[in-house]
């Protein structure tokens, strides 16, 4: 009983369309015959009705739609029409047979003419049917994408969760204790940033989207933490402004760019290396800019791994801002930069 309800809930449309057209049918007969006849002769059509035409679209049409091969499915289509509109001529014949007197050539004609005229009704009927049930798969397969493309993002956002860059921390942890023994105001200040930074990496982002006061917090924190640990070899201007509040945005989308500034920003001796980020936010438009010099050295770090998180960038980008927002990245001689523009109040 409890998985009739439940066909009859998931199938609603399909079942009133089915209503409809015996009610339709009944009237129609009624005029020529009595209510009991009337009855069972739209029955008939709608018991072969059903059967071919679920058939049809409860079996072949979802495995032509998944091996997509339509054309053999629009072959099988006609024939099923044939067969239906054979069968409702068949009902009709019967009745007719049954109610008038017919010549032996009327007789011998009636089954052709009766299904002759029943090929635009199954039509109809098995191009509803068809219709409706491939309006249902085109749902499932929106459905299924959509939550593939879900669990695409929290798998993303997983991975930048646990993705705490080992040699950030244990060389942060490092400079910490080193400044525990000149500096403990400082090496306390250094502890509650980073402290900060793992509580918002690991427990925050625990959602679709964060605020982004606190996102840009995140990167406050992050770029703090490297500028007292690089010193005087790296010159870090920075600007922040926000006009909105409550806005959000998709957690730990922008610290790729800020850890690939900071990995890639050239160190040459006496020289030393620039790093520019300004983020400013007006009308929920945020726009986010950051440049850093650069020199191609042997020396330099491998872009492997950073090739890896833009790419995962741009992705949670497209799933996320699609048609909302641009990325630009320009890579020159002597430096690299990045600059995104994001609609937030979508």
């Amino acid at each position: 009983m409890f998985l009739k309800k439940n066909y009859l809930h998931r199938h609603l449309f399909l079942t009133l369309f089915w209503l409809v057209l015996w009610f339709a049918v009944w009237i129609q007969v009624k005029q020529d015959m009595d209510a009991i006849s009337a009855l069972i002769h739209s029955s008939s059509v709608m018991i072969c009705s059903i059967s071919i035409s679920q058939l049809l679209s409860d079996s072949i049409l979802p495995k032509a739609i998944k091996t997509q091969k339509m054309k053999p499915f629009v072959f099988k289509a006609i024939f099923f029409v044939l067969i239906l509109a054979l069968l409702i001529g068949a009902v009709d014949a019967y009745f007719i047979i049954h109610s008038q007197v017919l010549s032996e050539e009327d007789r011998a004609t009636l089954l052709f003419v009766q299904s002759y005229k029943a090929i635009p009704s199954s039509v109809l009927i098995n191009g509803t049917a068809c219709g409706i049930r491939f309006y249902q798969e085109h749902a499932n397969i929106q459905r299924d994408h959509s939550q593939l493309q879900q669990n695409f993002l929290e798998s993303q956002l997983k991975i930048l969760q646990d993705q705490v860059n080992p040699h950030f921390m244990f060389n942060v942890l490092n400079h910490i204790h080193i400044l525990m023994k000149k500096n403990v105001d400082m090496a306390d200040f250094l502890l509650l940033k980073f402290s900060d930074i793992l509580r918002y990496q690991l427990y925050e982002c625990n959602q679709s989207f964060v605020l982004l006061s606190r996102e840009l917090q995140y990167l406050q924190n992050f770029i703090t933490i490297e500028q007292m640990r690089w010193g005087d070899e790296l010159e870090v201007d920075c600007s922040w402004s926000q006009t909105t509040e409550d806005l959000h945005i998709a957690p730990l989308m922008l610290i790729c760019f800020v850890e690939n500034a900071f990995k890639h920003v050239d160190r040459l001796p006496n020289q030393k290396g620039k790093i520019s980020v300004n983020c400013s936010e007006k009308d929920g438009y945020f726009q986010f800019h950051i440049r850093n010099s650069y020199q191609p050295y042997p020396l330099q770090t491998s872009t492997r791994h950073s090739g890896i998180g833009l790419e995962n960038v741009k992705k949670r980008l497209e799933l996320q801002y699609e048609n909302q927002y641009s990325l630009t990245i320009d890579k020159q001689d002597d430096s690299f930069c990045v600059d995104l523009t994001i609609n937030l109040n979508c």
